[in-house]
């Protein structure tokens, strides 16, 4: 693998593997069961988790080059991925047998944040940039 990809996407694969881990470990977060949330909670985070990787991604990009002409295609392919990937992960879960059950919820609490942070991102980013150049 090229080190320049790691360099570049570095935030990105950061983020990704948090994911990863968090979505297939067997307890994750130890005594998380003992935390007084609201209902729902799980789903809030699952949108975070999803924006917050695709938000990642698009600053990714932008830092590489804010004048890209295919970044609107290569934001839009990265949000699908992502939607694939929290399916993906929700199937895992079922079928991993290790105390994960599989949530069309959860998938679908995913998918609304990956095209939240899609959505936000292009504003989010370019405001952000701006300021920082000035």
């Amino acid at each position: 693998m090229n080190l320049s990809f790691l360099h570049r996407y570095l935030p990105t694969l950061i983020v990704l593997c948090a994911i990863l881990y968090l979505s297939l470990a067997p307890a994750p977060i130890p005594d998380a069961d003992k935390l007084h949330l609201f209902k729902g909670a799980d789903k809030v985070v699952h949108f975070c988790m999803y924006g917050g990787l695709i938000l990642v991604f698009c600053f990714d990009l932008y830092r590489q080059d804010p004048f890209n002409k295919y970044r609107t295609q290569q934001t839009i392919i990265a949000c699908i991925s992502a939607i694939l990937l929290g399916g993906g992960i929700e199937l895992l879960q079922g079928y991993m047998g290790m105390g994960r059950s599989a949530d069309w919820y959860d998938f679908a609490a995913n998918s609304a944040g990956a095209i939240t942070g899609l959505l936000c991102s292009h504003y989010l980013i370019r405001r952000w940039l701006r300021k920082v150049k000035k």
